[in-house]
């Protein structure tokens, strides 16, 4: 390694104490007849010693190690920031064939060139003492001692080492026991090493009975088997995940290396769980996997929410379907037998069929849907004391949830095919008289629900519609008449289409939310045309789908009418398929203008009675201000009377003073009672902060508070309101510096940290942090309280209360985390489009 770094060029990032003299010993070795060449040295600190070294030497120097990538040919970077992150950082972008020696490396080759130096020396002094014995042996005793001195160095630096690795340890151990996340951690043995508390509550499994075996497969699986963090630490191919997880896992877009997955668990917890997982690999500092981290989600309750959204979607999809197909230019038994698919699948039955009542007051067997063809022959026309009339004779809906139990004969044959419950409604005419039975049967018997009694309710009714208007042709224009005035006095724009999405239906409330009348429309508009472009995805999903139904969630978003006007609504639709083919489609909008201006008003009047409050609370700090005024005024007058100066310059002072409180109190006041827009405009944020840690670096200074920064350099230049990102920093930055100033701990190096970085790819983080006299929890629960402050007289107790207002009309989010004694962090995110 020392004989090809002789020989190689070399960049150095870092240029410390350390860099200045490992270069003076490359460029000065005497055991050596080559000399490497050092194209240049990184650093932030424009005076760091390396730097002035350098520069000395005519050696190029950046404060941006990015630079290095400039030159063509790099044999060697030399890492000596002693940032284990950044090494691991430039291992993944350095350019291949190019070799990274990090500051541990670093140590071993300087501990060489020292050895070898000494050697050359006591070569040299052995030369020269010829056979005087006791120069040989003192020669050696000073060589030996050299080496004790440098193996204790080594040592004490060793140590050093592996008690901070230790404490990041410990640090790294009680994030994730402390994690309200489920979280484990398995390592290369496959043993797991972390089993926190929200995983033993998650999983009933204690850690003491999962840590230290490989036994985190025993919550999940009633066999082992490899689970996630298992393929992440093996590495496990593509191929081989599929056959564990089918279509259910992807690569983590957020983790490089990382895997994610969502899955039903029937072992977890008393029902089962819907569990969403995420393993990760963890890497040594050489980018070796050395163990995976796994965190799951229970997702059960979303998922119960979601399925009841999707339930009652369908449901309503079907009342669509079944009208649309009622209401077809069909054969009305076509159509019936359409409907009863389409009811059968809504209701989660397993068999339904219609009875219908002929002119000699007998009920027949009509339409089937799965009922076997024994039930069928043994019941063509109804019993007269059979479960079919008992039903037509009572005029309402019944239930029999144990068949096998049943009174009725034809119910107990049904048993025996395995069914388990079976309901009857009662199918009527417009005169409510019973003409016709609908018969659904099933397995389930929980199935059945009161809401499904209702909705069959109502699809018994429909049907009996469509039949009665099949046999009354008069009825079914009125019908269907009557039908179409419900879409016409809907408060939801309709809007429907045929096969080949040409708009059918396009109601009065569509012409006014969507701007377009109906004979712009109808039969000559394609709706994918009309839709935003969410609608067509949803669409697109739909079709792709390759299920029985083509529902479409319930989705907030925005359209544009005809005249280009954005419209908040609420859209949901159905596609209508006929044997996997789509027939059609009805899509519903629901206005949202008027909520989203209500919800606007609200927030206006919130803001206009935090005013009043603001106006009202004025009063006692108006009252101060003049009262110093007249306090200052008193001492100049008496100064001008007495022509004493030193009255006259404290008299000046205390109005001065207290007009700056007085424009402080003006501008946050105008700041908080007044609405404003974002203004986006192109901006570069890191020269924002730059330029306001630029301006409070005086205070800083004078106060003895370094002032830090840490930008993102892949943030570049966005589109934001740089009057915002100013304006909050300023707050934020000065807020963080009193906090420092006011801190009573005088043994502490203060700092005040201003950090950057990009979030989800549009959100930009900027973290304000210092290690002053930070917050109890009483005081940061009045953080945001109007003439709230810890300034006393200094402060308006506005500054915090404009400062979340601007955030949140640039539409982030304002987060704080503090602790008493230690200091406090305020947390921004900001969004911002891409440039």
């Amino acid at each position: 390694m020392v004989r090809s770094l002789m020989k190689s060029r070399i960049f150095f990032i870092g240029g410390g104490g350390f860099c200045k003299t490992f270069i003076h010993a490359l460029l000065n070795a005497n055991f050596s007849q080559d000399r490497p060449v050092i194209l240049g040295i990184a650093d932030k600190d424009p005076n760091a010693p390396g730097i002035q070294y350098a520069k000395e030497l005519g050696i190029y120097t950046t404060d941006d190690y990015t630079k290095l990538f400039r030159f063509k040919h790099i044999d060697i970077i030399i890492e000596l920031t002693k940032d284990n992150d950044l090494a691991v950082y430039l291992r993944k972008i350095k350019p291949l064939g190019v070799k990274l020696v990090d500051h541990f490396e670093a140590r071993a080759l300087w501990d060489y060139f020292q050895i070898e130096e000494r050697k050359y020396s006591v070569l040299k002094q052995l030369d020269e003492c010829g056979n005087d014995t006791e120069k040989v042996k003192d020669i050696f005793e000073q060589f030996s001692g050299f080496f004790l001195d440098l193996a204790k160095k080594r040592n004490e630096y060793s140590q050093k080492t592996r008690k901070a690795l230790l404490v990041s340890q410990m640090a790294i151990s009680q994030v994730i026991e402390g994690s309200t996340i489920p979280t484990f951690t398995i390592d290369k043995n496959h043993i797991v090493v972390h089993w926190n508390k929200a995983c033993e509550k998650l999983t009933g499994y204690s850690a003491d009975e999962i840590v230290g075996t490989s036994n985190h497969w025993k919550p999940f699986r009633k066999e082992p088997r490899p689970i996630m963090a298992d393929i992440i630490l093996d590495q496990v191919m593509e191929g081989e995940i599929d056959k564990l997880y089918g279509s259910q896992w992807q690569k983590s877009p957020l983790i490089e290396g990382a895997y994610q997955a969502e899955e039903f668990f029937p072992n977890v917890g008393e029902e089962g769980k819907w569990l969403f997982f995420t393993a990760a690999p963890i890497r040594s500092t050489d980018g070796e996997i050395i163990g995976a981290i796994e965190t799951l989600w229970d997702k059960t309750e979303e998922k119960k929410a979601e399925e009841e959204r999707e339930r009652h979607t369908r449901k309503l999809a079907t009342l669509c379907s079944v009208y649309s197909v009622l209401n077809a230019p069909r054969d009305i038994n076509e159509r019936i037998n359409i409907a009863i698919r389409d009811i059968k699948n809504v209701l989660y039955a397993d068999a339904i069929c219609i009875f219908l009542k002929e002119d000699d007051g007998l009920y027949y067997f009509t339409y089937n849907c799965n009922f076997s063809d024994e039930f069928y022959e043994k019941n063509r026309i109804a019993d007269r004391d059979g479960f079919i009339c008992h039903v037509a004779n009572k005029g309402e809906l019944e239930v029999v949830e144990d068949i096998s139990t049943s009174d009725f004969d034809e119910l107990r044959d049904l048993g025996k095919t395995g069914l388990k419950f079976v309901v009857g409604s009662p199918i009527t005419d417009r005169k409510a008289d019973v003409f016709g039975v609908l018969l659904v049967s099933g397995r389930d018997k929980e199935t059945f629900a009161e809401e499904e009694k209702k909705l069959m309710d109502l699809i018994s009714n429909r049907i009996g519609a469509a039949i009665e208007n099949a046999r009354l042709q008069e009825e079914l224009k009125r019908d269907a008449e009557f039908q179409s005035k419900l879409i016409e006095s809907s408060t939801s724009a309709i809007v429907a289409t045929d096969e080949a999405w040409k708009i059918v239906t396009f109601n009065p409330e569509a012409e006014r939310l969507f701007g377009y009348s109906r004979e712009d429309v109808i039969k000559s508009m394609d709706a994918r045309d009309l839709y935003p472009d969410t609608v067509k995805d949803l669409i697109k999903k739909g079709l792709t789908s390759h299920t029985d139904n083509g529902d479409l969630p319930w989705r907030e978003l925005t359209i544009f009418s005809k005249d280009g006007e954005e419209i908040p609504v609420r859209v949901s639709g159905t596609l209508l398929i006929e044997d996997g083919i789509m027939i059609g489609s009805v899509a519903f909008f629901q206005d949202l203008r008027e909520i989203k201006a209500l919800e606007r008003d609200l927030l206006r009047s919130e803001r206009l009675a935090a005013i009043g409050q603001i106006v009202a609370g004025m009063a006692h700090d108006v009252k101060n201000i003049l009262h110093g005024f007249k306090g200052g005024s008193y001492l100049i007058n008496t100064g001008l009377d007495n022509n004493d100066t030193d009255k006259l310059k404290t008299g000046w002072q205390m109005i001065q003073r207290n007009i700056d409180r007085t424009s402080d109190l003006v501008i946050d006041l105008l700041s908080y009672s007044k609405e404003r827009e974002p203004e986006f405009e192109k901006c570069s944020p890191n020269e924002i902060i730059n330029d306001i840690c630029d301006l409070f670096a005086e205070l800083a200074n004078e106060n003895n508070i370094e002032l830090k920064k840490d930008l993102s350099p892949s943030i570049g230049e966005v589109s934001m309101d740089p009057k915002t990102i100013s304006r909050v920093l300023s707050n934020l930055v000065s807020n963080a510096i009193d906090a420092c100033i006011s801190d009573e701990a005088t043994n502490k190096q203060h700092y005040v940290k201003v950090k950057s970085a990009c979030e989800d790819n549009n959100i930009l983080r900027i973290e304000v942090s210092d290690n002053g006299s930070g917050m109890s929890e009483e005081v940061k629960s009045q953080l945001f309280t109007c003439f709230f402050s810890t300034k006393g007289a200094k402060g308006t107790g506005l500054g915090l209360l404009v400062t979340r207002k601007l955030i949140e009309e640039h539409k982030g989010t304002l987060d704080v985390e503090t602790e008493l004694g230690k200091g406090t962090t305020f947390i921004v995110r900001l969004p911002f489009k891409r440039i």
